[in-house]
């Protein structure tokens, strides 16, 4: 009984050992090799860029990512619900949701969306691309309980997705940066006004949310007086039940993006958003640029984030971009590099396993195993 035990216990142990390997190994080829995986069903464009997993929903704008191979990786979630159009009535020069005159809301409730645009390539300047876009007439709702239709069709609203495997030179109306292939993403949307109204700008809302332990928010600013400074938050926290005038303003920076870091509670980076400082805006005889500004709070599941895109009686078309993406330095990365980090305790918790194991079969043996007679404990038994 004592060898079937142990035999099947070094079944087992072996099993494993064959399973762990072979997942090291499928994971070593993944990485080795890459091909832009696309796939499109009636909820979602799925796209996967090397270690980059990336959901576009068709119901509205937004995006659910994260790291492919990680088998602890937390999603990601950079969403666009609604947007509104406000004046600044406290001059504060950022939005706060109590000064809105009118809701746009974007989900599919309100919105018949449309997959206007999608492309898939190979060129010799962005290596395997895609380009996925999504178009629709939105409509303008007045602030309220009722929150009735005010205009009709007020403008027409459009998100577009880029994902290549080589980075790319990304123009923006302050200059130009880089994406990254493979783990980034950019996301822009234009905004085409068929009727102006007397309001001092518009502001686009966006939901930022990480999975897991995942908690905590770093927004960076990069100033020529003060520098770079880093402000963390806990996406743990419901500001709005704190205060009344609980939103808080990205002061302006030099950089050519403003930047929010997703987070561990230990500082570790596993994701970003970045978003342009400087929206296009195009009006009646030329095109223009101008500042956004932005401001945040959390939510107690996530942070909201609002960017207001200044506009007047002659504005015809806003223009904004954004960038979202994985940081690989945050992850683990593979199953053969969470087996080298964590390789001791590996060890120690399969030993403590094993003997665990062997304690539980001796102590079963033992208790299976005839009782001594007493005559034959001493010696030999008187009839022999």
């Amino acid at each position: 009984m004592a060898v079937a035990a142990l035999e099947r216990i070094l079944a087992a142990s072996l099993g494993l050992a064959m399973l762990i390997a072979s997942t090291m190994v499928s994971s070593g080829a993944a990485s080795e090799e890459y091909e832009l995986f696309v796939s499109l069903d009636d909820t979602k464009v799925h796209l996967l860029s090397g270690n980059f997993s990336v959901a576009i929903t068709r119901d509205w704008p937004r995006v659910i990512f994260k790291h492919e191979v990680d088998p602890f990786s937390p999603t990601f979630e950079v969403s666009c619900p609604r947007m509104y159009l406000f004046n600044d009535t406290d001059g504060d020069g950022i939005f706060d949701p109590p000064e809105a005159e009118f809701t746009i809301f974007l989900d599919s409730n309100h919105v018949n969306w449309n997959l206007s645009t999608f492309d898939r390539g190979d060129s010799s300047l962005y290596g395997q691309y895609v380009v996925v876009g999504m178009k629709s007439s939105v409509h303008a709702y007045a602030v309220g309980e009722n929150e009735t239709l005010a205009i009709p069709d007020w403008a027409v609203l459009s998100f577009w997705f880029f994902l290549s495997e080589e980075p790319v030179d990304c123009e923006c109306p302050g200059g130009i940066y880089v994406i990254d292939g493979k783990t980034q993403m950019r996301m822009n949307f234009t905004l085409e006004l068929n009727e102006y109204l007397d309001v001092g700008g518009v502001v686009l809302e966006q939901m930022l949310q990480g999975g897991g332990s995942t908690n905590m928010f770093q927004l960076v600013e990069d100033s020529p007086i003060s520098g770079t400074t880093t402000t963390e938050v806990s996406a743990s926290v419901d500001e709005r039940e704190l205060e009344e005038n609980y939103s808080h303003e990205f002061r302006e920076t030099s950089d050519l993006v403003q930047k929010a870091r997703f987070a561990k509670e230990g500082g570790i980076v596993q994701a970003f958003y970045f978003w342009e400082t400087e929206a296009m805006t195009g009006v009646e005889v030329s095109n223009t640029t101008a500042l956004v500004n932005s401001s945040y709070f959390t939510t107690g599941a996530g942070m909201t984030l609002h960017s207001i895109l200044p506009v007047d009686n002659r504005t015809t078309m806003v223009s904004h971009g954004s960038t979202m993406g994985i940081n690989e330095s945050g992850f683990i990365g593979s199953v053969r590099d969470w087996i080298q980090e964590y390789i001791v305790a590996f060890v120690i918790v399969c030993g403590v396993v094993v003997v665990i194991s062997l304690i539980l079969v001796a102590r079963r043996i033992r208790s299976k195993a005839p009782p001594l007679d007493d005559n034959q404990e001493g010696g030999e038994s008187e009839d022999s």
